[in-house]
């Protein structure tokens, strides 16, 4: 009983420490959650609409994407501008998942099975597959239905090939899953599209109002007074009139987040040093050359282009002017170079020359592996014998052939030796160029185990085997240092925004001042390979200066000069080119009334006022877009199709200028008017502008947070 006494003279303190105590559980569980919550934030890569992909989804799309490149151009690796196209497109195929997906859901649009079946096998085949390089016939260069329906079936049935084949077909089964996608995307956003576009049409006002724009053409002389006549000390522009404009013309300064820097970029180019040490190492190497018993080890070892041990005809060197030169007058064992041109040296030598045919027509029989490759061969051995006993080679193709080439009965078609030695190897050229018309053999590539045979060749030509040194000049890792230890201590020495501007000139560097650089860009001016430097502005503050950076062939330094918000540009900003073009008005209409008052009435005269010569264009419609030596001027376009022929016109203030003209002749195209085939001209003009505005008009007022600046 005392116990319990005890606590109930404590109980209002054990409600406080209990009450602290649950708190604190509370808000370490939300400030946990919260921390959780602010890094999943820090991790989205790009929220639209609220629907946010956070960083590994996005890796996986970009990936799923660079798989495709990389398989569909058969390389392991990609470029920084293919990069950088895959890194846009996933960006672009977000937004447009979010932003136009959520309508056609809205609207109950679908894709059948029998739609997708007419659009891979049937009469309306996807662009997207008559496009695809895979499924066009190589002789016609048309879509062959047989060839996309040969591979659906060998992806529907993987297990029954051989393991090495199956590899190549699981690649096949990730293209196609990757191709079927997008059909349906393509064909669903082009139901939306023709929605759009059928329920915009023509009607006869603006049918015959368009026709008869294009059907009358006039022929004018004109003379022109230019706004720079007009001195702008004497023209004032009230601020009132100012920001009426920009108010009116808000929407047109819209503006996403832009970094504002001045950037020094040295090039980072050889000296002549460089120049000099290369050119003594090619006369060493030549010197090699001359007495070298193997030519192709020299090559390789010493050229930036692999020595190819294969004849080539004066065809087969292209537009190589000066290997055509060299190898028409020169013996075996000649050697020619070193030749300098476009910063790279080379050496050539004639290793040998012959004459044979240029090319060989190939058919194959590719084998399916079997336990061993002494099993595969004496597979090989048994199908020969049969070939030599009067066997089709048509017919083995067939039943025995593993590859793609069974719908062409095996035919490869025309190579020439280096064509072998690029997509084969070494022994399967030596054999096919051995090989006499008609006959057939056993060979080793490097896709397994062949039978081949010769069907025809072409007639004997000169051919010519030569070894090709090459050697670019590059800037040596001295270069390098100087140019960069050079501009570090500049920048060391004027570590300031207004240092660097005020000292630039005078140290030799050209500063680029005020750069606009956006979120998105990868170069910056006409530097690539700058997307480092966009980073740091976007991470960085008015004031600071960047480390030197390597940005592909220059070394790259920026200046923040500060940033504009995403939103509006503000008035103060857009005020030049506002004040500019109602200052341009004013003085067109000043030019207008001082030319009025003086009742002139021909050209000749006017030309004497404005101190200008007369001049002439023909040809102009109401839908001539530029005028020929005058520019754009569509107030000039409307008054020139409706005035009387022969009679001068009054001054019209234009975008450049004030211009006077008369109109000499008038053609008008006697075609008959057809409206129903001028609205369906409109209605096909219109048809691309109103999906693309669609689209454009979908992503401007999506709410999207672009955060690949944080990851890339």
């Amino acid at each position: 009983m005392a116990t319990l006494e005890k606590i109930r003279k404590k109980a209002g303190l054990l409600v406080t420490v209990v009450g602290l105590a649950l708190f604190a559980f509370i808000i370490g569980d939300l400030l946990n959650s919260g921390s959780s919550f602010i890094n999943r934030n820090q991790n989205n890569v790009i929220v639209v609409n609220g629907n946010a992909i956070d960083y590994q989804d996005y890796l996986a799309r970009e990936k799923e994407l660079t798989d495709v490149y990389q398989l569909q151009m058969g390389t392991t690796s990609l470029n920084e501008t293919y990069v950088n196209q895959i890194r846009q497109a996933v960006y672009d195929d977000v937004v447009m998942e979010n932003v136009l997906v959520p309508r056609l859901d809205k609207l109950g649009m679908l894709i059948t099975t029998e739609e997708m079946t007419d659009m891979v096998e049937g009469e309306n085949i996807s662009p997207i597959l008559l496009q695809l390089p895979m499924f066009q016939n190589p002789e016609t260069g048309t879509f062959d239905r047989t060839a996309l329906i040969n591979l659906l079936n060998q992806i529907k049935n993987i297990e029954s090939y051989p393991e090495n084949v199956q590899a190549q077909l699981l690649q096949y089964k990730m293209l196609w899953l990757f191709w079927e996608k997008n059909i349906k995307r393509n064909r669903m956003t082009e139901k939306y599209l023709t929605l759009l576009d059928k329920a915009v049409v023509a009607n006869s006002i603006e049918a015959k109002d368009a026709f008869n724009n294009s059907t009358v053409s006039s022929d004018i002389v004109y003379v022109m007074e230019p706004f720079s006549n007009v001195a702008d000390s004497t023209i004032s522009v009230p601020a009132s009139e100012i920001e009426k404009l920009y108010k009116e013309r808000k929407e047109m300064f819209r503006q996403n987040e832009t970094c504002i820097i001045d950037y020094i970029a040295v090039e980072i180019v050889p000296s002549q040093e460089d120049y000099n040490k290369v050119s003594r190492e090619m006369d060493a190497i030549k010197a090699e050359l001359e007495t070298a018993d193997n030519v192709a080890a020299l090559t390789n070892e010493k050229s930036e282009r692999k020595y190819i041990n294969a004849f080539f005809s004066i065809n087969g060197f292209g537009t190589d002017a000066d290997i055509i030169d060299f190898v028409k007058t020169a013996e075996t064992g000649d050697i020619d170079g070193p030749i300098f041109k476009d910063n790279k040296y080379r050496i050539l030598k004639l290793v040998d020359k012959t004459e044979a045919p240029d090319s060989v027509n190939v058919s194959e029989i590719l084998l399916a592996s079997r336990t061993t490759e002494a099993e595969t061969r004496v597979y090989a051995d048994s199908l020969l014998n049969l070939l030599k006993n009067g066997a089709d080679f048509a017919e083995l193709v067939q039943t025995h052939s593993t590859d793609q080439l069974v719908e062409k009965n095996g035919e490869i078609g025309w190579l020439t030796e280096a064509g072998a030695l690029q997509g084969l190897n070494e022994e399967f050229k030596q054999t096919v160029f051995s090989l006499p018309v008609g006959q057939c053999a056993v060979v080793k590539s490097t896709y397994g185990i062949h039978i081949v045979k010769v069907t025809d060749k072409t007639k004997n030509v000169p051919k010519y085997k030569v070894a090709n040194i090459e050697y670019t000049v590059s800037p040596s890792s001295a270069t390098r240092s100087l140019l960069y230890n050079t501009l570090n201590q500049f920048i060391a020495n004027n570590n300031s925004v207004e240092k660097i501007e005020a000292a630039a000139k005078e140290n030799g560097y050209n500063l680029v001042s005020n750069a606009r650089v956006y979120s998105t860009d990868m170069t910056i001016g006409n530097i690539t390979g700058a997307r480092q430097v966009v980073r740091w502005a976007f991470n960085n503050k008015k004031g600071r200066i960047s480390d030197i950076n390597e940005c592909d062939n220059a070394f790259v330094v920026a200046a923040h000069k500060g940033k504009l918000p995403k939103g509006y540009q503000s008035l103060a900003s857009v005020t030049p080119q506002l004040k500019a073009e109602l200052a341009a008005k004013k003085k067109g209409e000043e030019i207008a009334a001082g030319l009025k008052a003086k009742n002139l009435s021909s050209i000749a005269a006017y030309a004497e006022a404005m101190s200008a010569n007369p001049d002439t264009v023909k040809f102009i419609t109401m839908g001539t877009t530029r005028i020929t030596n005058i520019g754009v001027e569509p107030k000039l376009n409307t008054y020139i199709t409706f005035s009387p022929p022969n009679r001068v016109s009054e001054p019209i203030a234009g975008n450049n200028g004030v211009y006077v003209f008369e109109v000499v002749n008038r053609t008008t195209n006697d075609t008959p008017y057809d409206e129903s085939s001028q609205k369906s001209m409109l209605e096909a003009n219109n048809s691309y502008r109103i999906g693309s505005f669609a689209l454009r008009y979908m992503q401007q007022n999506a709410d999207i947070e672009d955060n690949r600046i944080r990851f890339y």
